[in-house]
C-alpha cells in the first residue's frame, strides 16, 4: 500500500520542482505534476510484497505502458530492427539476383546515401534533438517545421551535387557502369532522405511507435518490389534505387499528412532557427563530415584499386556482420535525445552517468555478437550471399570487431554533443581521417576488403579511445569554468 507524502518543500532545479521530506530527496517531477504526487521512502511492514506473479504483470505493464523507458527501449529495438533486415534483405537479394558487380555498385550508392544521412543528421536533426526538449507547443511546433524547410533545402542541395557526379561519369570520370546508378539517386536521394529526416524527428520526439509503423511500411514495400523484379529477372542496383525511393516516397507523404499539426514552416522562422542551428550544428556538421568521409570512402577505395567486385564483396562482408544493427542502432535511436532530455533535466553529473550506464549496457551484448562473428561469420558469408564470396571469414570477424568498438564510442560522441561539445567531438574525427589517408590507403592498395576492414578498425580504436577521454574531462572543465564565472 502506498503512504501519501506530504510535500515539505519545493525546490526548482533545471525547471523542475524536487520533492523532499525530511531533507531526504525522493523524485523528481515537473511542475505541472506537483499537485498530484504520491510515492513511498523505504519499504514499511504497511508495504505488501509483490507476488511473483504480479511482479510478472508489472514488468508486462512497463513494457506496454508508451511512457516507461522499457517500453520506448522496445519500440525502438522493433523499429531498428525492421530497418536493418530491410536493409540485409535488399543486399542479399541482389547478390543473390545479380553479380558481384551490380552488388559493388549497389553498395558505392548506398555509401553516399549513407554519406548524405549523415550530413543532415549532423546539421539539422541533431540540433532539433538538442533543442526541441526545451521547446513546447507553437515554438515547438515552428521549430519542427523549419527543420522541414531546412530539410528540403539541403535535400534540393544534394541532388545537384549528384547530378554533377552523373555527368562526371558520362563523360569518363570514374566507373561508367555507376552513371544508371548517380542518375537514378539524382531524382530518389531527396525522397530517401527525407525518409531518415521523418524517422529522426519522431525519434526526438520520443513517438517511437510512429516511427515503427512508418518504417514497417516501408519494409514491406521496398522488400516485395525487389522481389517481383528478381523473379522476372529485371533487377539491377539502378532500378533497386528506383524502387526504394518510389515507396520512401510514398510513405513520407504520409507521414507528412499524419503529423502535419505538429509542424508550422514558416520562411521568416527558418532562417532565425538556421542561425541558432549553426551556432551548434556547424561543429556537428563538420563533424559528422569527417566521420562519414573517413568511414565511408573506403569501399570507393576498393572499386579504384580492385574493381567494382571487390567493393561486391566488402558489402556482403558488411551485411553478415549488420546482424548486430537492430540491437546496436536501435539503442543509438534512442540514446541521443535521452541524453539530451537527461542533461537539460538533471545536469552534468547525471549526464556523465548515463553515459558510462550506456556504454556498458551496449558493449556488454555486443561483445557475444563479436564472439559468434569470429567462430560462424565466415559460414554466414556465403551461406546468405553465395559460394562467390566465401574465404572472406577473416574479414567478418575484423569488421564485426570494428562494431563493437563502434558501439563503444557512440554514446561519448552524443554526451558530448548533448553538452554542446560539437566542436571537441570535430577534432576527434581527425584522427579517424587521418589513419584513413595514411595507414588506411595503403592497406586498401595491398590488401583489399582485408586491409580496408584493418584501417576502418584501427581508425575506430583511436577515434572511440580520444572521444571518451575527452568527455570524461567535460565535467572537471565545466565545473572549473562555472567557478571561474
Amino acid at each position: 500500500m502506498l503512504k501519501e507524502i506530504e510535500l515539505y518543500e519545493q525546490e526548482p532545479k533545471h525547471g523542475y520542482l524536487i520533492a523532499r521530506r525530511q531533507q531526504k530527496l525522493i523524485t523528481i517531477f515537473t511542475e505541472s505534476e506537483a499537485t498530484s504526487v504520491a510515492a513511498t521512502l523505504d519499504r514499511t511492514p504497511e508495504t505488501e510484497p509483490i507476488a511473483p506473479g504480479r511482479r510478472g504483470l508489472s514488468l508486462l505493464a512497463k513494457i506496454l505502458s508508451p511512457d516507461t523507458a522499457l517500453h520506448q527501449s522496445v519500440i525502438s529495438l522493433a523499429d531498428q530492427g525492421v530497418t536493418s533486415a530491410t536493409n540485409f534483405l535488399t543486399g542479399v537479394i541482389i547478390a543473390r539476383a545479380c553479380s558481384k558487380e551490380e552488388l559493388g555498385l549497389y553498395m558505392l550508392g548506398f555509401s553516399l546515401i549513407l554519406l548524405m544521412t549523415d550530413l543532415q543528421t549532423s546539421l539539422i536533426t541533431t540540433p532539433y534533438m538538442v533543442y526541441a526538449p526545451r521547446l513546447k507547443g507553437r515554438a515547438h511546433a515552428l521549430y519542427t517545421g523549419s527543420t522541414l524547410i531546412h530539410q528540403s533545402t539541403f535535400c534540393l542541395i544534394v541532388m545537384f551535387g549528384v547530378m554533377c557526379g552523373a555527368f562526371a561519369v558520362t563523360r569518363g570520370v570514374g566507373p561508367k557502369a555507376l552513371g544508371p546508378v548517380l542518375w537514378a539517386l539524382v531524382l530518389v536521394s531527396a525522397l530517401i532522405m527525407l525518409r531518415e529526416h521523418a524517422r529522426r524527428v519522431s525519434f526526438a520526439r520520443l513517438r517511437l511507435m510512429t516511427a515503427l509503423i512508418f518504417d514497417a511500411c516501408i519494409a514491406v514495400g521496398q522488400i516485395s518490389g525487389l522481389l517481383v523484379l528478381a523473379r522476372f529477372g529485371l533487377l539491377s542496383a539502378s532500378r533497386a534505387y528506383w524502387v526504394i525511393g518510389s515507396v520512401c516516397g510514398v510513405a513520407v507523404l504520409g507521414w507528412l499528412w499524419s503529423d502535419r499539426g505538429f509542424y508550422d514552416p514558416q520562411i521568416k522562422e527558418s532562417l532565425a532557427d538556421l542561425r541558432k542551428n549553426w551556432i551548434l550544428g556547424k561543429w556537428v556538421f563538420a563533424s559528422g563530415l569527417l566521420w562519414a568521409v573517413s568511414m565511408n570512402l573506403y569501399p570507393w577505395l576498393l572499386a579504384v584499386f580492385h574493381g567494382v567486385a571487390s567493393t561486391g564483396v566488402w558489402a556482403a562482408c558488411l551485411g553478415v556482420v549488420s546482424v548486430g544493427n537492430p540491437l546496436l542502432l536501435g539503442i543509438q535511436n534512442l540514446v541521443g535525445p535521452k541524453l539530451a532530455h537527461e542533461y537539460a533535466a538533471k545536469g552534468t553529473m547525471a549526464l556523465n552517468r548515463l553515459v558510462l550506464k550506456t556504454t556498458a549496457l551496449v558493449v556488454a551484448p555486443m561483445s557475444l555478437l563479436c564472439l559468434l562473428m569470429f567462430v560462424w561469420g565466415g559460414r554466414l558469408l556465403p551461406l546468405l550471399y553465395g559460394r562467390q564470396y566465401g574465404s572472406n571469414g577473416l574479414v567478418v570477424a575484423i569488421l564485426a570487431l570494428n562494431l563493437l568498438v563502434g558501439a563503444a564510442g557512440f554514446s561519448f560522441s552524443r554526451g558530448l554533443f548533448a553538452l554542446d561539445r560539437a566542436r571537441v567531438d570535430f577534432l576527434v574525427n581527425f584522427t579517424a581521417l587521418f589513419i584513413m589517408v595514411t595507414l588506411g590507403l595503403w592497406l586498401v592498395r595491398a590488401f583489399g576488403p582485408l586491409g580496408a576492414a584493418l584501417g576502418l578498425l584501427g581508425a575506430n580504436i583511436v577515434a572511440t579511445a580520444v572521444r571518451a577521454t575527452a568527455f570524461l574531462r567535460q565535467p572537471a572543465l565545466i565545473s572549473v569554468g562555472q567557478h571561474a564565472g
